[in-house]
């Protein structure tokens, strides 16, 4: 695999995480909303049912951003490989840059390594807050109900 294949597989996989995040975000949005309309009044088990079909998406979806780091690692080890052969281009090395921690914050961290942590973080954080709203949030009915009063003509 050429550097230009390599560059071009590593701009595609930022599409396809940006792609990742936007199917969660659509999965929680509509979670919350069913939660707030019936899913939060509903009896134990269909609550429990719900919360049990939104862990399997959930889980595929972090099982595809699992397989997308081996991916991602790979991809970043090829640059590395033609690195050492031949020397990168501009492009090469800016990707790179983004991927070795003592380029990106003094050897800590790499922007990657950031972007995934904040990305797993938030995962859980968003995991435990769906737990806590489908099981102890005490959903109370916002719809009002509208009553129309039979007015006589005069």
């Amino acid at each position: 695999m050429s550097e230009a294949e390599v560059v071009d597989q590593l701009v595609n996989f930022t599409n396809i995480l940006l792609a990742g995040i936007s199917v969660l975000f659509t999965v929680i949005s509509a979670y919350i909303a069913a939660l707030n309309y019936f899913i939060g009044s509903a009896n134990l088990i269909a609550r429990l049912s719900a919360f049990l079909f939104l862990t399997l998406i959930l889980g595929m979806l972090a099982v595809v951003m699992i397989g997308a780091q081996f991916t991602h690692e790979g991809l970043i080890a090829r640059l590395y490989e033609i690195k050492d052969e031949h020397g990168l281009s501009a492009a090469g090395r800016s990707l790179l840059a983004n991927s070795a921690p003592e380029a990106a914050t003094g050897g800590m961290l790499s922007i990657d390594d950031t972007v995934r942590a904040g990305v797993w973080c938030g995962f859980a954080l968003i995991y435990l807050a769906l737990f806590y709203m489908t099981f102890f949030h005490r959903w109370k009915d916002d719809v009002r109900k509208v009553v129309i009063e039979n007015q006589k003509a005069a």
